[in-house]
């Protein structure tokens, strides 16, 4: 009898082993074919974000590996990489160009957006046409504006005190948040003026022109703030880690509320937040500057639909330093330049927005 109860302890185990043995095999079959499927997941996201057209004129190939963005630092691009200010330099003096456009490019951007938008030839292509050296400069999206408006003019004296640039008076074209950035690096110059010999300008600087600058803030983000400040005050733990979550925006987005570009208004409370309604948001950055603007519009109706702007921006924001700034400078009418069905994310792709350019930068 006992050994008829050890032979079925052993069939016993061998059934157990085997049921474990399949049951294992199940299991990472299953984990393998879920590991197959987010990775599939994976690359259709990548494909979609990155190599969608319109989108990479918002999004430059340097930012694809999302894990390196904190690493990024302020920087001139010259054939993808970081460079110093003297490799920019000697690569001008070997151009044989006479004129320098500093490409200042928006959140997400790098020197792909002028290498890739433009019709019926890329920016830097039209650039080059009219006589131009583009100088390209790339920043962490994640970063405050101020910091990077001080740190752009940084850049832009490492440039121009290098003998190779003497004589030079640059241009500027800036993308979205890059007009927040060069009015940032303007204030700045303006606030610094002998006062810290390494920040202020070296020279007076030519035309800039201003491309979807939201100037008055990104309803998005205005709308992120408030849901998420709704969430933290519901009495569900649920929707208040939520709201908690959805108020961990990076500082360049939290930023984009109201167009920040000053150190002193970057209180993100809620009471200032509120109050940032009624602050005054342009400083004279661009009273003494040969400045234009460029902006699209999604829809030419009235109502919600022109307040929807370009669709990223909204319309008051985008117009916010029309009148005021633009509109006040000598040929007021060459100033400020709308496209009419054309979305934040598509107008460096029309051939209006090139033909506009041209004939700024021909003049």
């Amino acid at each position: 009898m006992l050994q008829g109860a050890g032979e079925g302890l052993r069939r016993a185990e061998g059934d157990v082993s085997g049921a474990l043995g399949e049951a294992i095999a199940a299991t990472g079959g299953a984990f393998h074919t879920a590991r197959e499927a987010l990775d599939l997941a994976d690359d259709v996201t990548q494909k979609a974000l990155f190599e969608n057209i319109p989108a990479s004129s918002i999004v430059g190939e340097s930012f694809a590996d999302i894990i390196t963005i904190s690493k990024i630092q302020p920087s001139f691009r010259l054939e993808g990489k970081d460079v110093p200010a003297a490799d920019v330099a000697a690569d001008f003096a070997a151009s044989g160009k006479k004129q320098i456009m500093f490409c200042v490019p928006g959140l997400f951007c790098d020197e792909g957006l002028w290498q890739d938008a433009g019709q019926p030839v890329p920016l830097s292509q039209m650039f080059g046409e009219l006589g131009y050296y583009c100088v390209y400069v790339r920043f962490n999206p994640g970063d405050p504006v101020p910091k990077y408006g001080v740190r752009l003019l940084k850049l832009i004296r490492e440039l121009f005190v290098l003998p190779e640039l003497a004589g030079t008076q640059p241009d500027f074209i800036c993308y979205s948040q890059g007009g927040l950035l060069l009015r940032s690096a303007l204030y700045y110059a303006k606030a610094v003026a002998g006062q810290d010999a390494e920040s202020y300008l070296p020279l007076p600087i030519g035309k800039a022109v201003l491309i979807s600058s939201p100037d008055g803030g990104s309803y998005i983000e205005k709308l992120g703030f408030w849901l998420g400040l709704t969430m933290e005050f519901m009495p569900l733990l649920s929707l208040k880690a939520i709201g908690f979550v959805g108020n961990q925006r990076a500082e360049a987005m939290k930023d984009m509320s109201h167009g920040i570009i000053r150190e002193e208004d970057r209180d993100n409370s809620a009471s200032n937040q509120v109050a940032r309604y009624l602050q005054e948001r342009y400083f004279g950055e661009l009273d003494d500057i040969d400045a234009y603007q460029v902006y699209s519009l999604v829809s030419e109706k009235e109502g919600i639909e022109a307040w929807l702007g370009d669709g990223v921006v909204e319309k008051p924001s985008l117009a916010m330093l029309s009148q005021r700034v633009f509109r006040a400078k000598e040929n007021p009418d060459s100033r400020v330049h709308v496209i009419q069905d054309c979305s934040h994310f598509q107008i460096m792709h029309t051939e209006e927005a090139s033909r506009i350019l041209r004939e700024i930068y021909s003049k």
